[in-house]
């Protein structure tokens, strides 16, 4: 619904408005008061920046899978020893390095890719906080000692 008297005294109020002239001393202080109302902060900016970043690198940080490390050789060619029972996790090892019989590895179920049974073969042995062995690997089998080199 379109009203032509309002629309011709919004048009002479539009005409008025544009010939007016405002002073510059009310600009000036409604520019100024703007600015101090809307003034920036540096400080609250660098600080909320500062604190984004760290937190972007803390999420990072947490969320990134973590690199995965192959276990050292040592760590993976342990042979538990046949019918003893598993070490409880909170049980303290301690290996040490022997000339193991061959005819002993194969009593306790060990294949051996040695010629003659009588051999000996030097490992390390993980032996139990209570003294029994629990894990061999062996070192060397029906070779030369290689201890002396």
């Amino acid at each position: 619904m379109r009203d032509p008297q309002l629309e011709a005294s919004m048009r002479r109020l539009a005409a008025q408005v544009a010939a007016m002239e405002t002073p510059q001393s009310v600009e000036a202080a409604v520019m100024a008061e703007f600015d101090r109302v809307h003034r920036r902060r540096p400080g609250r900016a660098l600080a909320f920046c500062g604190a984004l970043a760290a937190s972007l690198l803390a999420g990072l940080l947490l969320l990134a899978p973590a690199p995965k490390h192959a276990a050292p050789v040592e760590s993976q060619s342990f042979y538990p020893i046949p019918y003893t029972a598993p070490l409880e996790p909170y049980e303290r090892v301690l290996v040490v390095q022997e000339q193991v019989p061959a005819t002993e590895l194969i009593a306790a179920g060990f294949h051996l890719p040695v010629a003659g049974a009588d051999g000996m073969v030097r490992a390390d042995v993980m032996v139990s906080q209570d003294g029994r062995p629990r894990a061999i690997r062996p070192v060397v089998f029906n070779g030369p000692d290689r201890s002396d080199q």
